[in-house]
């Protein structure tokens, strides 16, 4: 008889654990993520396209390609092998952009007050921190564009419409 009331007492305990878990609609996985490590969408559409090869000055000089020697074989008497010379590879071309740096400013709020002049204006302007003979300063930049000559035009419409002389700098 205990064997019978023990073995109901088992089973019944084992049909009140499992079977909501089977009936749930929700899994139970319990996890510590508490936020996604996905970056939030950039506030500007930033155009690109593709730069050619004779657009892009390369960072170091192209190492000129040499052809390797060819085996030469004598006649059968001596059988003679030369072994091909060391070939270095050539520098790549690295993508870069162009900003167009409007100003610097010791405080950021009034970096911050130009950057918000130069957006309502539909230009991408931002705020970058850089230090200067060990200084912090503030630099309002607008781009970045990976045509030079549109960096000219944003250049140009500046100068126009704010009357302030940019420079256009490689970005990054």
């Amino acid at each position: 008889m205990k064997q019978r009331l023990v073995g109901a007492v088992v089973l019944v305990a084992l049909v009140v654990i499992f079977v909501p878990m089977l009936l749930d609609d929700e899994p139970m996985v319990i996890s510590n993520i508490t936020k996604s490590n996905i970056p939030p969408q950039p506030k500007h559409n930033y155009p690109t396209s593709v730069v050619s090869k004779e657009e892009v000055k390369p960072l170091v000089p192209a190492v000129s390609k040499v052809e390797p020697t060819k085996i030469v074989e004598p006649k059968p008497k001596a059988k003679r092998v030369t072994a091909p010379p060391k070939i270095t590879p050539t520098a790549r071309a690295a993508l870069s952009a162009w900003v167009v740096q409007v100003a610097s400013f010791e405080k950021r709020t009034n970096a911050n007050k130009l950057m918000k002049k130069l957006q309502a204006k539909k230009l991408p302007a931002f705020v970058e921190q850089a230090s200067v003979n060990r200084k912090i300063v503030f630099r309002v930049r607008v781009g970045p564009e990976v045509d030079h000559k549109k960096a000219e035009v944003i250049r140009s419409q500046i100068e126009r419409e704010l009357k302030l002389k940019g420079k256009i700098e490689r970005y990054p």
